[in-house]
């Protein structure tokens, strides 16, 4: 059945997309949007649904029909999968002596940041975690600006806009209280947040506890607790970005969609006081950027023209090079290259912000229950997958695949807080996730014997990485500098105050992991392995959260800003400052990093350029 529904959707996107190089005058549309995830997914399919003709760039290729794809289990598994996988390696440090301390670190490259080459973007390949972002960062948007369009009141509209393309449900409890170790877990964390079931009614008080949604709960921006993990799904199979573009395709829409090709430049017509932006330089052919473990083909060049505008939405580093190779940047760095300079944007490629994260890790004698049988690869051998298979209508039944292995979390604000906000997010689960390295997946699940509390840092307060070109060629990876912690914005003890809060993560997943002793319902005694016995002081816990953290949202690279500051790319409405014809819609927009997780705010920000771009 699943196979059959994926088949006939591939068809749908095959109808639309051509191999084959075709002639510049057969390719003119209204819009043109380069990148198909979070950003430009939506907003192209809401361009076109408004009767535009669109032209919708994406490097890689269509991966719905990839079980990788489709199985929420399986989110370690798809950041590694050829097909999709772009393998980034960026710098924590640039200080290569400081950056080994860490285990992840690959010699001569650096730390892996998956991101994905595929329709669809990153959503494709993420944890497919939906928490809403806080009032404030929409709030804050409105006050840099003075644009009241941006505030959280008014951007609410928007979220509702993304509903109705976008499914969202939890991880049904019924498949996580059959594993009585994993109850015994969770119930400890719930109790470090006051809410901790009576041992005696462990399972049935920790089933009521995982129903409470943390996007809708009155007050939820500052209310701490524990709650479910709401995802991008539906019955237990990611359904998101990917699957609004095929149906806005099979309902007649005016959206192309041009899969395997790579954009290499933005054209413009400079012939005017202002610079416009008219079209976009691209290679076609399959897994042309450098960052793909296939890549290698040289591609087939290829142009095509925008009557209206050109619509970037790479992701925080792919936009950044875009712009940069098409003469939009720091002037003194694209002189550097010979790069003719058509407009001078000092900001492009700075004020880079990311999360922290941070793992406790547990290992027990014997295997959680819930992931017998689990073998991670859909091979007939594989039982969690074949009930997966069998149980497509009913979430409760499609077993440990029906979930991203992440069953709950503590919501903290911190002790060092700068506002009322949630500013920890402490996730738990039976998964030894310890950072992204090569082959991270395999790791991730190799063992059934792991329990593993990690932490999320949100509102994180370093705005110093960089994105830089490495080189004029444009599927070469740029060059990526995060300056993690005292490396990076340290002004009012910023760093100081990220890792502290860190600490203090740590020490309550410490402590939910005492607290499992509390409620015996037959699981074994556990052993730390991260940070590890030996590391107890907080001068030791400080060291281990700036030698060994890591991040997944990179963003703020372009950002909106005020006019009158000159380290503002973009005005309020998402136009590149001083260059018509042209916009940026992806998470490179924001000036602070937003909320918790960055999806969900980045589906908004597309909705809002396409009421922007349709009604002004």
């Amino acid at each position: 059945m699943m196979r059959a529904f994926t088949t006939a959707l591939l068809a749908v996107i095959a109808a639309v997309t051509s191999a084959a190089p075709v002639e510049e005058r057969d390719l003119v549309f209204d819009y043109i949007v380069v990148g198909s995830g979070a950003g430009g997914g939506p907003l192209a399919s809401r361009l076109a649904r408004a009767n535009n003709t669109v032209l919708l760039i994406e490097s890689g290729d269509d991966q719905g029909q990839n079980y990788n794809y489709s199985i929420p289990g399986f989110q370690a598994s798809v950041t590694q999968d050829k097909q999709i996988a772009w393998d980034i390696f960026v710098n924590h440090y640039q200080d290569q002596s400081r950056a080994q301390r860490d285990p992840k670190y690959v010699p001569g490259k650096g730390i892996l940041y998956p991101r994905a080459g595929t329709l669809g973007g990153c959503v494709s390949h993420n944890a497919l975690i939906w928490i809403t972002p806080h009032a404030s960062d929409w709030d804050n948007i409105a006050s840099i600006t003075g644009d009241s369009s941006w505030s959280s009141s008014n951007m609410q509209q928007y979220l509702n806009k993304v509903y109705e393309w976008q499914p969202t449900g939890p991880t049904d409890p019924a498949i996580l209280l059959k594993d009585n170790m994993l109850v015994q877990h969770l119930a400890g964390g719930a109790a470090v947040m006051g809410l901790g079931p009576d041992p005696l009614a462990a399972v049935t008080g920790l089933g009521q506890t995982l129903l409470v949604d943390p996007n809708n709960t009155p007050g939820r921006d500052s209310l701490e607790g524990f709650y479910q993990i709401p995802l991008i799904q539906r019955g237990g199979t990611r359904v998101s970005v990917r699957d609004f573009i095929v149906d806005t395709v099979n309902n007649g829409s005016p959206l192309t969609v041009r899969t395997n090709a790579h954009v290499t430049k933005i054209n413009f017509d400079t012939t005017g006081a202002t610079p416009k932006a008219i079209g976009v330089d691209f290679l076609d052919g399959p897994h042309l950027y450098r960052a793909s473990p296939l890549s290698g083909a040289a591609g087939t060049p290829n142009t095509a023209r925008a009557r209206k505008e050109v619509i970037i939405a790479g992701g925080s580093y792919n936009t950044v090079q875009t712009l940069k190779l098409s003469g939009i940047g720091p002037q003194a760095e694209l002189q550097s290259f010979g790069i003719n300079v058509i407009k001078d944007a000092p900001g492009l490629g700075n004020n880079m912000q990311d999360r922290y994260e941070i793992p406790v890790n547990a290992l027990h004698p014997n295997d959680f229950a819930i992931l017998d049988g689990c073998t991670f690869d859909a091979k007939p051998h594989d039982k969690c997958f074949t009930q997966w298979q069998n149980n497509p209508s009913v979430l409760g039944l499609r077993g440990a695949y029906g979930s991203d292995g992440l069953a709950a979390a503590m919501a903290v604000n911190s002790d060092y807080a700068d506002n009322s906000d949630i500013d920890l997010f402490i996730f738990g689960g039976p998964v030894n996730f310890t950072g992204y390295f090569p082959r991270w997946g395999d790791a991730a699940v190799a063992s059934h014997k792991v329990f593993s509390w990690y932490t999320l840092k949100a509102h994180t307060r370093n705005t110093a990485g960089t994105v830089e070109l490495r080189s004029t060629e444009p599927l070469d990876t740029p060059v990526i500098n995060f300056n993690y912690f005292d490396t990076g914005t340290t002004a009012n003890d910023a760093d100081v105050k990220d890792v502290k809060a860190l600490v203090q993560a740590i020490k309550m997943s410490r402590e939910a992991n005492q607290r499992y002793y509390n409620y015996p319902l037959a699981g074994t005694n556990w052993t730390e392995q991260r940070p590890g016995a030996d590391v107890t002081s907080d001068a030791d816990l400080e060291q281990f959260v700036k030698d060994q953290a890591w991040g997944h949202h990179a963003c703020c690279t372009a950002k909106i800003g005020s006019t009158s500051d000159p380290s503002a790319v973009l005005d309020s409405e998402f136009r590149v400052i001083g260059v018509d014809g042209l916009r940026v819609v992806d998470a490179s927009v924001f000036p602070r990093i937003p909320g918790v997780f960055i999806q969900s705010a980045i589906f908004m920000v597309s909705e809002k350029a396409a009421d922007v771009i349709l009604n002004g």
